[in-house]
């Protein structure tokens, strides 16, 4: 058994808060600690009106009197004894929707007095002139990192990515990333259209062409005839014959980061995320 004598336990005798019965229990320092139990077990009234108020009344004892007055004041709590309690910060339970943006400097607004110290009694370097304290801040134009824009994580695609398997043909939806239905079949007429054999294997098209479909910003708009061969659509464009439509080119990086960084839909935001990587960024080490 664990000592509970020794160091790293906050000890609790006779805690009689609210609806507590003389609880005794001690509790592990510098882990996890998780109180779980029905509504009106006792739960708050042991970490809250217990533990909390009482690290609150030690430390409000180290103050001045005039500062004690700008603090709100828990009651002193029904207990016997606490051992080993450090001074203790209570987190407001937030019930709104954190964004990829929160963070526990956010929650608690512990990064606004931060950046406000930075600003104010950080050491600057010969000749660096004087930074505001939005400067410090991953969500301001000035102090986000201008790879990740201050998310700390970036997401990339590969080749290995959107092309899971290799083996099949642009016609045999190779590209899984691209749309279905009938996005993916205008994007393989189009190609098509600029002489790009679908119907061979992925791995078999020279390593420049599949670089071009997966990864290129160019958008070239090019008549489309809808089941024609290429050598058919060539002779449809000598001929002046009219094409179903013009379409225009989109690469399966575009349309998969377009779809992440633009998409109102669930459903439409979780399947372009299949197809990416994410990790920290590297230029900011996240």
């Amino acid at each position: 058994m664990r000592d509970t004598t020794a160091p790293g336990f906050v000890r609790v005798r006779g805690a009689r808060e609210h609806n507590l019965k003389n609880v005794d229990v001690d509790i592990p320092r510098d882990a996890l600690v998780v109180f779980t139990g029905v509504s009106g077990s006792g739960k708050s009234s042991l970490a809250f009106s217990t533990l909390y108020a009482e690290a609150q009344r030690r430390y409000l004892e180290s103050v001045s009197p005039y500062a004690r007055r700008l603090f709100h004041q828990m009651e002193t709590p029904e207990v016997d004894l606490i051992e080993g309690l450090p001074p203790a910060v209570a987190l407001q339970q937030q019930r709104g929707s954190p964004t990829t943006r929160s963070s526990v400097g956010s929650v608690t607004t512990l990064s606004n007095l931060l950046r406000m110290l930075y600003s104010r009694a950080g050491d600057y370097p010969p000749g660096q002139p004087h930074l505001e304290a939005e400067s410090f801040s991953p969500n301001t134009p000035e102090g986000a990192c201008p790879r990740c824009h201050g998310l700390g994580r970036i997401h990339e695609v590969t080749e290995a990515s959107m092309v899971p398997d290799p083996s099949k043909t642009i016609r045999e939806r190779a590209v899984a990333s691209w749309p279905m239905a009938w996005g993916g079949q205008n994007l393989r007429d189009i190609l098509i259209s600029l002489g790009i054999d679908v119907d061979r294997p992925w791995r078999d098209l020279p390593k420049k062409t599949r670089d071009w479909i997966l990864f290129t910003e160019e958008q070239p708009q090019v008549p489309v005839y809808p089941g024609w061969t290429h050598d058919e659509i060539q002779q449809a464009i000598k001929r002046k014959t009219e094409p179903a439509y013009m379409g225009t080119f989109s690469s399966a990086k575009r349309h998969v980061t377009h779809s992440f960084a633009t998409t109102q839909s669930a459903m439409m935001k979780a399947r372009a995320v299949r197809f990416m990587i994410g990790g920290p960024c590297p230029v900011c080490d996240g």
